[in-house]
């Protein structure tokens, strides 16, 4: 089983290389679906209640992959000066729909649901490179990114609120992220360095959660004063707070929307990024201010998360990056 394992997480980095590295949309089209076939035994490997999700995904995915190939097969044998505009917008819808971005978001949240936090994890970051490197080609030909970025954005501050499962929580700041990354698809640089940001935060907290098997809002008040700290510092990193390494993605999307004088979506995008923080500080204030209430008997000493502060606070580096981009 361990090997299987291996095997699978192995064929679906070859899959993702293979999406990076293609020069035609049919290559891509054949690496996303290998990229599919290798995540769907992993989301079920030892874990029995992922069988609806693990055929949710695949019915998602299989919608979106055949929405592509339909597009790209219109364009091949079909008039170009009449169909291309609108076949590459179904691309892009299809690009939307292997992402979970609005309006087809749903099923990616009730996916994560349903997960391990590691599983998470790989749904919320390493499976999203291969749908970015075919919306980052397709950016430079049609004009609807940055609508589509501000949609995502918007619902997926909007669909934070008043949420107790923190997987949840999690799926709709991917949403969130998702939007803020889709600014910068037009500069393959940029959009790495955010999804590599993204996922360095996303895993501190995902180990957290995955190590003290917490699942929901009331459970963060079993651990110490410590390691909430370290929860809260991390959420509002992920919330784009300054002078957390988490705003330094933020500010590269801004900086790029006002140079393209886009600077009404920016301004948009900069609020719903506030009701993110708004969620994320009334998730964490009230665990700050309680005390532990447990009756259990505690056998294992109690893990350290301390080092995720520094993870959170480097800020140093984030200034850095910025130069270099």
């Amino acid at each position: 089983m361990k090997w299987n394992i291996k095997a699978m997480i192995m064929l679906m980095m070859v899959s993702t290389m293979m999406v990076m590295s293609s020069t035609n949309w049919m290559s891509m089209w054949i690496g996303m679906e290998i990229n599919m076939i290798s995540f769907v035994p992993i989301m079920k490997m030892n874990y029995k209640e992922s069988s609806g999700s693990t055929m949710i995904y695949f019915m998602a995915q299989s919608m979106g992959s055949s929405l592509f190939l339909y597009s790209l097969l219109s364009m091949w044998f079909q008039s170009p000066s009449i169909h291309s505009s609108s076949m590459l917008v179904l691309m892009m819808a299809s690009m939307m729909i292997k992402m979970g971005l609005p309006p087809m978001h749903m099923w990616m949240i009730t996916v994560l649901n349903n997960l391990t936090w590691m599983k998470c994890f790989m749904l919320m970051t390493w499976q999203k490179i291969a749908p970015l490197t075919v919306t980052s080609k397709l950016a430079a030909l049609i004009n609807e990114t940055f609508t589509l970025a501000l949609m995502a954005a918007i619902i997926g501050a909007i669909g934070g609120i008043n949420q107790t499962s923190i997987r949840k929580i999690m799926g709709y700041s991917s949403v969130s992220h998702m939007g803020w990354m889709l600014t910068l698809t037009s500069n393959n640089t940029k959009w790495m360095a955010y999804l590599l940001l993204y996922a360095m935060l996303t895993f501190t907290l995902c180990y957290m959660m995955n190590s003290e098997n917490m699942f929901y809002l009331n459970q963060i008040n079993m651990i110490n004063k410590m390691n909430k700290m370290a929860f809260m510092i991390n959420m509002l990193s992920m919330g784009g707070l300054p002078p957390m390494i988490g705003f330094l993605p933020k500010w590269i999307a801004i900086q790029t929307m006002i140079n393209n004088n886009l600077t009404v979506i920016a301004s948009i995008m900069i609020m719903s990024s506030l009701i993110t923080l708004m969620f994320y500080m009334n998730m964490i204030m009230p665990t700050m201010s309680t005390s532990i209430v447990t009756n259990k008997i505690k056998i294992m000493p109690e893990k350290n998360y301390s080092w995720m502060i520094i993870v959170s606070l480097m800020t140093p580096l984030a200034l850095t990056m910025n130069i270099l981009i």
